[in-house]
């Protein structure tokens, strides 16, 4: 986002998960405020956490152009207000960081610099919080990164891990071959120290069992980038996305209960899950 510290962001959000936006806005010189006022630039919102009064607050934010985006429970139907004042709504399960990276680009924040290889990594990074890997050490970086870098080739499948993967994210991080060979493997023995078997038997199938033993360095990536593939369509949903990002940008947000504008955001915003 630009490096504008007089815009903020005014979140409605859980307190873990606003720990997080925060987190992840101040890295990139936005603040955070508790109220719509002057210099806001959107409102992030949980739907269940709105106030019962939802249309003085959709009028506040159309009396400060200030765009209201809704996470909302994919079961539960919206309340009339609150899509009427929506610009777009998020449906759960969600990646907070990628939510927000879209946002910065629906109101003109930031373009999309980190392509393809950036939406993969910080996809990439979310999955491996989910596998407990922690994220002080060194394989969260490698695994990531490496997500990353086979998002980019032709035949991710025919890579080469120590002739041609582990040299580049040696030269990438300034270490060697054989440290992040270690590292990876670090990072795949916490996993399965750390991680529940349920959670292992989403990623690797029933290979998590014990009886099978721990996945290698390549299989722990690969089944990764497999995963985060599968999750996150870039190319299949850039083009809805685009669209509605043009229909946003148009500053066409006098939306009624009756319109279909939400409900169809929804279809593109649905690829952010883990």
């Amino acid at each position: 986002m630009k490096a504008d510290r007089e815009k903020k962001a005014c979140l409605l959000l859980r307190p873990a998960d606003r720990a997080r936006a925060e987190s992840y806005l101040a890295g990139r010189s936005m603040g955070v405020t508790d109220r719509l006022e002057e210099g806001t630039g959107f409102l992030l919102a949980e739907e269940v956490l709105l106030p019962g009064a939802g249309s003085g607050l959709a009028e506040r934010c159309r009396e400060l152009s200030v765009p209201l985006f809704l996470l909302a429970e994919r079961d539960e139907p919206l309340r009339a207000d609150a899509l009427s004042a929506a610009a777009f709504v998020f449906y759960k399960p969600l990646v907070l960081e990628l939510v927000l990276r879209r946002i910065a680009m629906l109101i003109g924040e930031t373009a999309d610099d980190g392509g393809r290889r950036g939406w993969f990594t910080l996809q990439a990074q979310c999955s491996l919080d989910t596998l407990n890997v922690p994220r002080h050490l060194l394989a969260f970086r490698y695994f990531s990164d490496g997500v990353g870098l086979l998002s980019e080739m032709r035949y991710p499948s025919r890579i080469k891990l120590m002739q041609q993967l582990y040299p580049a994210l040696s030269e990438r991080h300034d270490s060697s071959p054989v440290m992040v060979d270690r590292a990876m493997r670090h990072g795949v023995e916490s996993c399965w120290r750390l991680a529940g078997k349920g959670v292992q038997r989403q990623y690797f199938g029933y290979s998590s069992q014990d009886k099978q033993g721990m996945p290698t360095n390549g299989e722990f990536l690969f089944a990764l980038y497999e995963h985060v593939k599968l999750l996150l369509p870039y190319d299949r949903g850039q083009a809805d996305f685009l669209r509605e990002l043009r229909r946003i940008n148009s500053r066409d947000m006098d939306l009624g209960p009756g319109t279909d504008f939400a409900r169809s955001s929804c279809q593109s915003a649905g690829d952010l899950v883990y």
